[in-house]
């Protein structure tokens, strides 16, 4: 177990994280509108100097900055590498708050504010991890570097870019990524890999303005014309279409079957969050769980065309636009997929869609029986004293690939949040006493990778 010393600091500097933590999330950073990001790379960059790390900002012109930072280390030629972003989701719908999003205030044991769990709430552990080494014995137990991005919350469009110019700079034997939880039951997760993603807009338009509903009986009407291809998408067992969208999807392993089993899941609570009678297909909980895992998607994020306010207006609309977001699983290549999707729309008499890529990145996954998430595994056990949840994959989607792949790294989704701090929601919040164990958490798992 990390040392006397160390945990005597991060508990007694509690109120001092909790500050910072305040203070970054103060700062609007909602990269959907490039809201702020500039001035928040810049925040983050004189954070990470007052720790006493080596920065470095990367800069593309019209792209979000990339803060980079070192502390080096005489005890373990190893390195670990903390992946975070520092921009947020936007905060609307606005009447649903409590308090406002970019003013963040402590209530009953918890922050509350846009981005404090996702994702300034995991940078700032971070931060203070280290911080409380190099106050309580000078150094890590082995080297650190950052990685902190303004992009996540877009699709990280340019992340790849950044990483594949400066590719000595991020250069490490393992990842923390930039999120983690307890569940319901207090149980600390180790989460093992993330989902691939496309996410696309489609766009038809039928006429060249607006016209009187009463002409739909001569002129085509464009979101009868989608509603009907996006209806050739998915058939009613959610299995996707499109030729070859499964070529390669290997079934789990043996092993991660095993895994798999021994995870636990609430089904009728996991409803009850979201206030659904029944899972998709009527599946069982077993089989739900399995598909948060495994199962590849094709979900409607949102579709909008002609009048959509407080009583009628006849019209029948000129265009219309759907935004999908298709989750992907190990060895399904979004490039070579969103040429088929292409051609399957066509095929089918559709060519007049236009598809409309927002972003794209393939899955990634570590194995469980890898030396890091052992560390993960086991540090979770001292600092919690109960059995960790091991996930093979998180349902969600973020740039994991770019590491992986580029580097072999392995990587661990652990950190300091709650499945209930309501991200991406308003009243987004972080909860303290999982700041403290969160930080001692990751430290014990570096220690013991480092070791």
């Amino acid at each position: 177990m990390v040392d006397a010393k160390y945990q005597e600091y991060v508990k007694s500097n509690l109120n001092s994280f909790a500050k910072q933590i305040i203070a970054l999330a103060s700062q609007r950073s909602v990269s959907a509108r490039k809201e702020g990001v500039e001035e928040c790379a810049v925040l983050v960059e004189k954070m990470l100097s007052e720790i006493g790390a080596t920065t470095k900002v990367l800069k593309q012109e019209g792209v979000a900055p990339l803060v980079y930072g070192e502390v080096k280390s005489t005890k373990s030629k190893k390195t670990v590498l903390f992946y975070n972003h520092y921009d947020v989701q936007p905060e609307e719908p606005l009447e649903l708050w409590k308090s406002p999003p970019f003013k963040p205030e402590i209530r009953d044991g918890r922050i509350y504010g846009r981005g404090v769990s996702d994702d300034k709430g995991e940078l700032v552990s971070r931060l203070k991890l280290v911080e409380s080494y190099l106050k309580t014995s000078g150094e890590p137990p082995c080297n650190i570097k950052f990685c902190f991005e303004g992009e996540e919350e877009t699709g990280s469009v340019h992340l790849e870019e950044y990483i594949s110019k400066n590719s000595e700079l991020f250069k490490a034997d393992a990842v923390v990524w930039e999120f983690g939880t307890v569940d319901l039951q207090d149980r600390p997760k180790v989460i093992l890999g993330v989902k691939g993603m496309i996410y696309l807009e489609f766009v038809l338009s039928s006429l060249s303005q607006d016209a009187h509903s009463s002409y739909a009986a001569a002129l085509p009407s464009a979101p009868w014309r989608l509603v009907r291809m996006l209806n050739l998408l998915k058939d009613e067992n959610e299995r996707v279409l499109v030729p070859g969208w499964y070529d390669g999807v290997e079934t789990l392993s043996e092993d991660e079957v095993g895994v798999l089993q021994k995870m636990p899941f609430e089904g009728e609570e996991f409803k009850k969050t979201y206030g659904a009678k029944e899972f998709v297909g009527k599946m069982t909980a077993d089989v739900a769980k399995k598909a948060l895992v495994q199962r590849p998607t094709g979900n409607i994020a949102g579709i909008w065309a002609g009048y959509t306010g407080p009583g009628s207006k006849t019209v029948l609309p000129k265009e219309i636009h759907a935004k999908m977001d298709f989750r992907l699983v190990p060895n399904q290549d979004p490039a070579d997929l969103w040429k088929k999707m292409r051609k399957y729309i066509d095929d089918k008499g559709f060519s007049d869609v236009e598809m409309q890529l927002e972003s794209m990145e393939p899955a990634a996954r570590t194995s469980y029986k890898d030396p890091f998430a052992q560390a993960a595994i086991r540090a979770a056990s001292k600092v919690y004293g109960k059995e960790p949840v091991v996930e093979l994959s998180s349902p969600g989607t973020g740039p994991l690939y770019i590491f992986t792949r580029t580097y072999g790294m392995p990587s661990v989704d652990i950190g300091v949040s709650a499945e209930d701090s309501a991200i991406h929601a308003p009243n987004e919040n972080l909860r303290l006493d999982l700041l403290h164990k969160g930080i001692l958490w990751i430290a014990e798992t570096v220690e013991q990778f480092a070791n």
